[in-house]
């Protein structure tokens, strides 16, 4: 795994090659700092006007991929021109100008069996609240679709006791399927049992809008994020890792913070 901004001569053959590119991004360590709460993790005007110009650019076409539920991405996001895949892409919605070639009709997807899992998780919020009551620093969110525990906000005596308290609730969600569980940065991340994930919504992206010599490139920063890495390798696209060195990600390079990530984006735009 290379530093990417010290790599450009490496990929800079690449991109302009490209015909179009598809560029993912993911939105909490990725395009702002991790934060204590969710709803602390505010964009930049700088970085938001960076993500305007490439929305607004004609070799572009930008997707948002994110644990957050879509409702909720949108209006962080606030730009009306680009994709959004919430709920770890469980749902999706593009804007009609990027399908009209390909695929008319495939403007929204929300992952079918994903639906049946709502009053599970409403159950399963209901139970976490009691058992994680009186705990400080837990704050639970429920997404409709998946669910996530966050605890960067308690002691570090306490981080052990939450995480066993909340594997133990999720687990006594008795049903055919198990839900499944990710482990991110201080947060639980609870997902329905299908074969979904980032990964799957990048595909599903990159068929609905793809063309030849179109060049995709996804830049993430959790665990969640390693399936989109995967399928960046596969396609010979570009995947960076948003953090700290790791032989451990599938992404083929890393730049070290979210604003390391926008300095490359506004060369990127600049090259082209």
């Amino acid at each position: 795994m290379r530093n990417l901004f010290q790599c450009w001569d490496d990929v800079v053959g690449q991109i302009n090659e490209a015909t179009q590119i598809l560029l993912f991004l993911d939105y909490d360590g990725t395009l702002t700092p991790i934060v204590a709460r969710p709803e602390m993790a505010v964009l930049s005007s700088q970085a938001r006007n960076t993500l305007q110009q490439i929305s607004c650019h004609r070799i572009f076409k930008l997707a948002i991929i994110s644990g957050r539920s879509l409702s909720e991405i949108k209006a962080m996001i606030g730009l009306e021109n680009i994709a959004y895949a919430g709920n770890h892409g469980l749902e999706i919605e593009c804007p009609p100008h990027y399908c009209q070639e390909r695929s008319p009709g495939k403007t929204t997807f929300t992952h079918p069996a994903a639906r049946e899992f709502q009053p599970r998780f409403e159950r399963l919020e209901e139970r976490l609240r009691k058992t994680l009551a009186g705990i400080d620093g837990v704050f639970i969110q429920n997404k409709g679709l998946t669910l996530s525990v966050h605890y960067r906000l308690a002691t570090q005596t306490e981080l052990k006791r939450i995480r066993k308290l909340s594997l133990e609730a999720i687990g006594n969600e008795h049903a055919r399927d198990k839900l499944q569980v990710a482990e991110g940065k201080k947060v639980l991340e609870v997902n329905p049992p299908v074969e979904w994930n980032k990964g799957k919504a990048i595909e599903w992206l990159m068929q609905i809008y793809g063309t030849p010599g179109s060049l995709s490139i996804f830049a993430g920063d959790d665990v969640t994020d390693e399936y989109g890495f995967e399928v960046l390798r596969k396609v010979g696209g570009i995947s960076v890792l948003v953090g700290e060195k790791t032989a451990s990600s599938a992404a083929s390079y890393y730049l070290e913070s979210p604003e390391q990530l926008y300095h490359w984006l506004e060369r990127l735009l600049q090259g082209r």
